[in-house]
């Protein structure tokens, strides 16, 4: 990235010094031309307002280059994929809980390339019904075992269990489809608000797609577009805010009625009034559920049944925040740096 990026800029450069010298000149030339009566006026003006959009292509190189080699690398990575060989099909079990169920990682240990383990023996469990938040530093593992547990990595060592059974053995799209996911930046597609909510459920109707985003608190604003739930939206959501489309993404949530629900770091990128909506609508979410969030706003978890901390790879403190709160330790080191005074204390 940074080779590209140091090239992409001395190009930019040497592009825009050269267009900007040539502008120079034609200016300094028709400026002598005009001085000497060689070119009407009107002639000179045109050619002074033609100049920088001749050389404005030249200009624009710059930015193609770094397109250029941005989309080669995205290329390679696609074509990895494309030739990768899909997984054995072993035999696997359909996986059909009844209601919220238990999940637990055993001795968990994971690397994306050889030599460089992101996991290290890790371990904990989470009952059912139970809230359970997953904190620590940045690059501490906590993305990396969402990964796992919806099933697009598998464990080098060690297992994930749902209800007991391994997760290996388990049919994944079975496994998926008892997850409600909201990602850190939920995407929209275009398409209506409906549409959008409906993502992923099957066979919904209106009305249930209403009630969803009245218990994601999204109806109050929705009900104020001009075309209410059959409003179109842009590509990524685009005339909506940050927190209005979490909200829409939280009653995805709420109408696939999932009995575990996976939240990677929703509250992220809100202001403190969306935060508090949106922290709102999630703790309507985790009645009667399985729930599991990413957080590095520790505040957004302290009312969590169990905090579980990460730190390079490995588990290294877990308990209530009270509790986690109360003793010197690296919870406690994260809070003091993470919290402002007021909050500092165990409530």
């Amino acid at each position: 990235t940074m080779k590209v990026l140091r090239v992409a800029f001395l190009s930019s450069f040497a592009l825009e010094f050269l267009a900007t010298v040539s502008i120079a000149m034609v200016a300094v030339l028709v400026g002598f031309r005009l001085l000497w009566g060689d070119v009407a006026f009107s002639a000179g003006l045109t050619a002074l307002l033609l100049a920088p959009e001749f050389y404005l292509p030249l200009r624009k190189l710059g930015n193609a280059y770094h397109a250029r080699l941005a989309a080669v690398a995205a290329a390679e990575d696609i074509a990895d994929i494309l030739e990768a060989s899909a997984p054995a099909a072993g035999d696997t079990r359909s996986f059909r809980p009844d209601g919220a169920f238990p999940v637990a990682f055993e001795h968990v240990d994971f690397a994306y390339a050889e030599g460089t383990p992101v996991l290290h023996d890790v371990s904990f469990e989470i009952p059912a019904g139970r809230h359970i938040a997953l904190v620590g530093p940045s690059g501490a593992g906590k993305s990396t075992l969402l990964y796992l547990l919806l099933g697009f990595a598998r464990p080098d060592a060690g297992r994930v269990l749902a209800a007991g059974d391994a997760l290996g053995d388990l049919d994944l799209s079975d496994w998926r489809r008892r997850i409600a996911w909201v990602p850190q930046r939920a995407h929209l597609f275009p398409g209506t608000i409906a549409d959008n909510i409906a993502l992923g459920s099957e066979g919904v109707t209106g009305d249930a797609i209403v009630t969803a985003a009245g218990k994601a608190l999204a109806d109050s604003f929705i009900s104020r577009l001009p075309h209410g739930y059959d409003t179109r939206l842009g590509e990524d959501g685009a005339g909506l805010s940050g927190g209005e489309i979490q909200r829409i993404a939280l009653a995805r949530a709420f109408l696939r009625d999932a009995p575990l629900v996976v939240l990677d770091e929703p509250t992220a990128s809100l202001d403190m009034t969306s935060e508090a909506a949106v922290n709102t609508a999630i703790e309507a979410l985790a009645k009667g559920r399985t729930m599991i969030t990413v957080a590095h706003r520790l505040h957004t978890v302290r009312n969590a049944d169990r905090i579980v901390m990460l730190d390079d790879g490995h588990v290294v403190a877990q308990g209530p925040h009270k509790e986690l709160a109360r003793h010197q330790g690296p919870y406690r080191e994260l809070l003091d740096a993470s919290l402002p005074a007021a909050m500092e204390a165990p409530a």
